[in-house]
């Protein structure tokens, strides 16, 4: 941007009236105001950086929806990391660098409550997931009565999908509701 404005400076300087010269304080205005908007797209452009470094931070620990770069096909992860080398910088689900332009959702409670693409239901291992460190209301397989706990741990191998609750085991369909 500096280069064009010298060459434009330039221009003026060899194209103007011999007898009446540009007045140097001209000169000096327009360069004060093109360093002035130079400073302005640099520091927009640096606040946006900054911007895409919070939200990569907010993002961590989130369910994410993102078109894998390999398959093109829509995939789900949790964003465990971020690669700040490019930029915008590349969120790390499923130990893959996916860029944040290819994230088409990200927010574990609607994942969990709404379904996913074009309403389909998400997997129960995503709904285990989902539902860690989350208070939860459930009917407890010991008294059959409703109750309430925090979810400490995820079975991700039993076919039936099982969550600890308090230190039992309960089955993912005794989940009555996610409260937060």
């Amino acid at each position: 941007m500096a280069e064009e404005f010298a060459k434009l400076l330039v221009a003026q300087i060899q194209n103007q009236d011999p007898e009446e010269p540009v007045d140097m304080t001209q000169i000096i205005s327009q360069n004060a105001q093109f360093t002035s908007s130079l400073a302005t797209v640099r520091l927009a452009n640096q606040m946006v950086h900054y911007e895409q470094i919070a939200t990569s931070f907010r993002s961590m620990g989130k369910v994410a929806e993102y078109v894998d770069p390999g398959t093109g096909l829509l995939d789900t992860g949790i964003i465990d990391g971020a690669d700040y080398s490019t930029t915008p910088p590349s969120l790390i689900i499923n130990g893959k660098a996916i860029s944040m332009e290819s994230i088409t959702r990200m927010d574990g409670d609607h994942l969990l409550n709404g379904g996913g693409v074009g309403g389909s239901v998400e997997t129960p291992k995503l709904q285990q997931l989902q539902m860690l460190g989350k208070t939860v209301e459930y009917f407890d397989p010991l008294s059959g009565n409703p109750a309430v706990g925090v979810v400490d741990e995820v079975d991700l191998v039993s076919a039936e999908g099982l969550v600890t609750i308090n230190g039992t085991s309960v089955p993912l369909s005794d989940v009555i509701r996610v409260i937060n």
